[in-house]
């Protein structure tokens, strides 16, 4: 019996060793299975380079794609600043270049992976001076305000982060400003010392009175009004185009009706199947309209002053 037992005792250590080693190395294994499975589930950043340059135009800035990976923009969101188109239709490749409102001191880019996986791709510092002014109101203020797209919106010294959208009519006064599109479906635009940083869209009058512009502006079926306005692309308006006091456009000024640029600029071509009248005014490209109709004072076209220039057939543009 005591021989047995010395055995036994002998045996036990042996066992439990065993069944250690065993339980250690289903551990590992289970631990590097899961290791790898979770390597093999996040994507890998993508690699870029990008910069961003001031414009000449309010807080926009430039975002320009130097070299890298091709993106999807629907995988991409800007922190710290508002993009001025919608990069979610688009691809963000070496060459490429977008504008962007910096609403931060730090504008990051995100890049979101298929597997829950996201990183901040690149980043850079903004002065404050460069930036927009920080937005008091987002989507959902405009959501409220609109009664979702169906009453007045009134954006009074305030600074609103979002498309603005409504049926109704829409008023930006007293240094307000709109980070996005702005679109009246059925009335008016009224805005008075006002920001607009994005396209505006209206169905009916649009004024625009010492204010700005970062897009193009588009009038459905009544008049524009700039007074010492600045608008960095075109303007179409259906009635009455006045582009007067100092006042710049980007882009072409057209009107099926008569166009008006008096003491101003326009960067692009003058183009109305009414009339045109310039006076002190300064037109970069060309003018279209019917010769008789057209009164030209102290003013040049496409380098050309009064005297010596011949309007171009509306018909031709």
């Amino acid at each position: 019996m005591t021989d047995l037992a010395n055995q036994n005792r002998g045996i036990s250590p042996v066992i439990g060793i065993v069944l250690l080693v065993a339980v250690v190395v289903g551990l590992s294994a289970v631990s590097a299975g899961m290791f790898y499975s979770l390597n093999q589930e996040r994507d890998p950043a993508p690699a870029v380079t990008m910069s961003l340059e001031p414009t000449d135009v309010g807080a926009v800035q430039t975002l320009s794609v130097e070299q890298g990976s091709t993106l999807e923009g629907e995988n991409i969101e800007i922190r710290g600043g508002v993009e001025l188109a919608d990069l979610a239709s688009q691809e963000l490749a070496a060459g490429d270049q977008h504008r962007i409102v910096p609403t931060a001191t730090t504008v990051e880019v995100v890049w979101f992976g298929s597997q829950d996986t996201s990183y901040v791709i690149w980043e850079e510092s903004v002065s404050q001076e460069a930036t927009a002014p920080t937005p008091d109101k987002g989507c959902s203020w405009v959501e409220t305000e609109s009664d979702s797209g169906t009453d007045n919106v009134k954006v009074i010294g305030e600074v609103v982060a979002c498309d603005v959208e409504t049926s109704e009519g829409i008023e930006v006064q007293d240094g307000g400003v709109i980070i996005g599109e702005t679109t009246s479906g059925a009335k008016d635009i009224d805005a008075d010392d006002a920001t607009f940083y994005g396209d505006v869209e209206v169905e009916t009058v649009f004024n625009l009175q010492d204010g700005l512009v970062t897009g193009s502006i588009q009038s459905h079926t009544a008049d524009i009004k700039l007074d010492n306005g600045t608008v960095t692309e075109s303007v179409s308006a259906v009635k009455v185009l006045e582009v007067v006091h100092g006042s710049s456009v980007g882009g072409n000024a057209t009107s099926d009706k008569q166009v008006k640029v008096l003491n101003s600029e326009v960067a692009g071509s003058v183009v109305s199947d009414d009339s045109v009248k310039l006076q002190d005014a300064t037109v970069e490209g060309e003018v279209y309209v019917d010769a008789a109709s057209f009164d030209c004072t102290n003013s040049t076209i496409n380098g050309q002053s009064c005297a010596s220039y011949s309007p171009r057939d509306p018909a031709t543009y």
